[in-house]
């Protein structure tokens, strides 16, 4: 082991393709009805590159041809406009008739037109059955956007479009600008006023916990009490004004675990007189559901200290290559059981023989470091104190402990350990998915009080999703909630990135 740490030790470097334009058929030529004729070239080159510049209905109404501004052209089906025309929903963004789909495939193009400079597309329907009925508008934005997922491309030297697969997220275009950091990092700082009324404000603290993963939110202030139940209520009352409601603990009444410096502590991870090792948090819980992870000094002013997970493992796969491949491919258990609350959710006294707590098991198995379908780093999932009893298989277990022995001791190396100050009435905030942090140093006889609660992934992304809507109707009050909701991420960040 003393080999593989010398090694290196240099301090870290910082859908189915679519088919190629048909040739026009009969039905193509004889089309139902062609929209004004098409913008001079020129004048089309001024235009936003969404703007739809011609159109015409084709195969009896079935299908319609949109060409935009860029040169872009489709073919899509009459039906799918009209079931996906924000006019299908209500106020409350549900489909108004769930029998509308049993017919949709009954309707007809009667006729089509750019409106607005190219900016709308007006179109008429017929039913099979019942006749006219009536035109809808299209925002050009919003059909360029889908466009490419819904539509057949005709124009020469298409971009190959995947058809779209699973939910996505917002948030993943900010991975690839993700960068490592070391002992020497600058932990940036948000005001906690302006973060609770600016939606840019907003974005940016969204942006920096995926780019580096760690911040400080300054001005929470101090509780009214620090009793259990009163204790963390500010950093609860700010995250949902941020973000949403924090995870709800299975026991517990409150969202937010709550450790004081006392003489009794609950456990391990309460005990402050126990230097923890650095760690991820929920890591007995499968999926790891903390993702962002709100750490509340509601008492006392100390020192404490993070690392990037990311760099290590980066560090880690360049200087020792077969350590890396065992640490983001053999599985690991890390689990307990949680008997540290009675049923009605009040911490137990463990001191005391009569104090009866709520169990419940936890199991998690998975690798140290989880990558995405890219081959990136996704997720660390870290805390010796946890480790359960881990099924290693024989042929692995020698070169798998020695790997994750090596792992363990950079995460305490000072070369990648941030220690920072940590003032009374302020929130740290790490990406539990990237960034370990350890036990803080506590001056003697200072009474110390901390609150931490977390909130999953899937609620984070979907926030950012609706920040970023608010943006993108800020800047076009045209593009309003109606046609930047119900979308697949993947066509919705074409509209608002």
């Amino acid at each position: 082991m003393a080999a593989l740490l010398r090694r290196g030790r240099g301090l870290l470097k910082g859908a189915a393709a679519p088919p190629s334009a048909r040739p026009a058929s009969t039905s193509m030529v004889q089309s139902t009805v062609t929209a004004t004729p098409k913008v001079l070239a020129g004048a089309a080159s001024a235009r936003s590159p969404h703007a739809v510049v011609d159109c015409k209905s084709i195969n009896g109404g079935k299908q319609l041809v949109v060409e935009f501004a860029d040169s872009t052209r489709y073919e899509m089906h009459a039906s799918w406009l009209k079931d996906s025309n924000p006019a299908r929903a209500g106020a409350d963004y549900y489909r108004t008739c769930a029998e509308d789909v049993w017919s949709v495939g009954k309707f007809r193009i009667s006729g089509a037109a750019p409106r607005g400079g190219g900016e709308q597309l007006s179109v008429d329907y017929a039913h099979a059955e019942t006749g006219p009925a009536g035109p809808e508008v299209f925002q050009s934005r919003w059909l360029h956007s889908m466009a490419p997922f819904v539509g057949r491309a005709l124009h020469s030297e298409a971009a190959h479009v995947p058809a779209i697969r699973e939910t996505g997220n917002l948030m993943d275009h900010l991975m690839d600008s993700r960068r490592p950091w070391d002992s020497k990092v600058d932990m940036p700082k948000f005001d906690s006023k302006l973060l609770e009324t600016d939606v840019d404000a907003q974005v940016e603290f969204y942006d920096c916990m995926i780019k580096t993963g760690v911040a400080m939110i300054t001005g929470i202030g101090k509780p009214d009490s620090l009793e259990f139940e009163l204790g963390g209520l500010p950093m609860e009352q700010h995250v949902r004004k941020i973000l949403g409601k924090c995870n709800q603990h299975p026991v517990r009444t409150t969202r937010y675990s709550y450790i004081r410096k006392t003489e009794k502590p609950q456990s391990g991870d309460y005990d402050h007189s126990n230097p923890l090792c650095m760690h991820t948090d929920h890591t007995v819980y499968h999926g790891t559901p903390g993702f962002f992870q709100f750490l509340y000094q509601a008492e006392g002013d100390v020192r404490s200290k993070v690392c990037d997970g990311l760099a290590i493992a980066e560090y880690v796969k360049e200087h020792h290559p077969e350590a890396y491949e065992l640490l983001t491919k053999v599985h690991i258990t890390h689990s307990s059981r949680n008997n540290l609350y009675t049923r009605e959710g009040n911490p137990i006294d463990p001191t005391d023989p009569n104090s009866k707590g709520d169990a419940f098991e936890l199991c998690h198995t998975h690798p140290i470091l989880g990558l995405d379908e890219k081959g990136r780093l996704d997720k660390v999932v870290q805390s010796e104190t946890k480790r359960g009893v881990c099924a290693l298989p024989y042929s692995v277990y020698e070169p798998f402990m020695e790997a994750y022995v090596l792992w363990s001791q950079l995460v305490e190396d000072p070369r990648f350990v941030h220690h920072f100050d940590w003032p009374e009435g302020t929130i740290v905030v790490t990406n539990n998915w990237r960034v370990l942090h350890g036990r803080a140093a506590v001056p003697p006889g200072m009474s110390r009080a901390v609150a931490i609660g977390y909130v999953n992934k899937n609620a984070v992304e979907n926030r950012y999703r609706l920040l970023r809507q608010y943006q993108a109707e800020r800047a076009d009050p045209s593009m309003d909630h109606r046609w930047l909701t119900r979308l697949p991420n993947q066509a919705l960040e074409r509209m608002v990135l």
